[in-house]
């Protein structure tokens, strides 16, 4: 019997709520990302798939809602390949990871994917809240002992298995909080391809914090950080990743963690002066975070 525990049935915000990383100069554990708003087993049974077809069709693959009995089967999505299997390529081994650490990795999950000859197709999974995404692939017809044996290699705690059960976990054994678990019942939708920040309505987002002062100036680099990993991974057809704001964009001086199933936005150690005059020379006279 799937398991029909959902996530809270109260509508979403308007806006994606960052998860912003504390001022550094706060005290104590103040300094360290927000913690995940649910666990990290349970992130698995509720993140939002989205699946990138051939064909350019885009699809979304979400919990059915409380109370379901039935769930979508993927042999009406992909035919007769079975079985189905959700991998992700970031946050490897549980360590923070930067922008470009994240698409490393990925880069490096979809080269062994092709290396050993498996269909495969671009995924991305997502918190219900998009306080964090991540990119990875959605692979077909491979065994259970072989898309596990890759994943642990890969540093992933965890693959997704999606039958006509639904979908559940699966452990590679990597992290002592993830285990097996029960299925989920699914359902399957078209992607809303609007922005990213407002879960896919066809409006523009608002930039949070401002020009002036250190705190704001820091909030708004966050969100802005946030704005563009989720256009990276989602895509905007609003405005593709534009300026939502007059005032220039902030640029960040120190290196940032993205957030995951463990937490937040977390700032990382200075940039070097290299990176800073190449950050000011794309971005011209905006100000910096902190």
């Amino acid at each position: 019997m799937p398991d029909q525990t959902q996530p809270s049935t109260l509508p979403k915000p308007e806006q994606v709520r960052v998860p912003y990383a504390p001022n550094r100069n706060d005290p104590g554990e103040r300094r360290f990302r927000e913690p995940p708003a649910m666990s990290v087993q349970k992130s698995y049974r509720h993140n939002t798939i989205r699946l990138d077809l051939p064909g350019k069709v885009l699809i979304d693959v979400t919990p059915a809602g409380r109370g379901a009995v039935t769930s979508v089967d993927p042999g009406t999505v992909f035919g007769a390949e079975s079985p189905v299997w959700i991998v992700s390529g970031c946050n490897t081994h549980g360590r923070l990871s930067t922008v470009y650490d994240q698409a490393s990795s990925v880069e490096v999950l979809h080269e062994q994917l092709d290396a050993m000859d498996w269909t495969w197709h671009p995924a991305v999974l997502m918190a219900p809240g998009r306080e964090w995404v991540e990119t990875g692939a959605v692979v077909l017809g491979v065994s259970r002992d072989e898309i596990v044996s890759k994943a642990l290699r890969h540093g992933q705690e965890a693959v997704l298995l999606w039958d006509k059960r639904g979908i559940s976990v699966v452990a590679t054994g990597l992290s002592d909080d993830v285990v097996d678990g029960l299925s989920v019942a699914v359902t399957t939708s078209p992607a809303l391809l609007g922005c990213p920040m407002r879960f896919g309505a066809d409006v523009p987002c608002t930039r949070q914090g401002g020009p002036f002062g250190s705190r704001a100036m820091a909030v708004a680099t966050m969100w802005e950080q946030h704005r563009a990993l989720l256009v990276s991974a989602l895509g905007c057809t609003v405005c593709e990743g534009g300026a939502v704001c007059g005032d220039g964009r902030p640029t960040a001086i120190s290196s940032s963690y993205v957030p995951s199933r463990r937490g937040g936005w977390q700032w990382g150690p200075p940039l070097s002066d290299a990176a800073v005059d190449a950050a000011f020379g794309e971005e011209g006279d905006d100000e910096d975070d902190e």
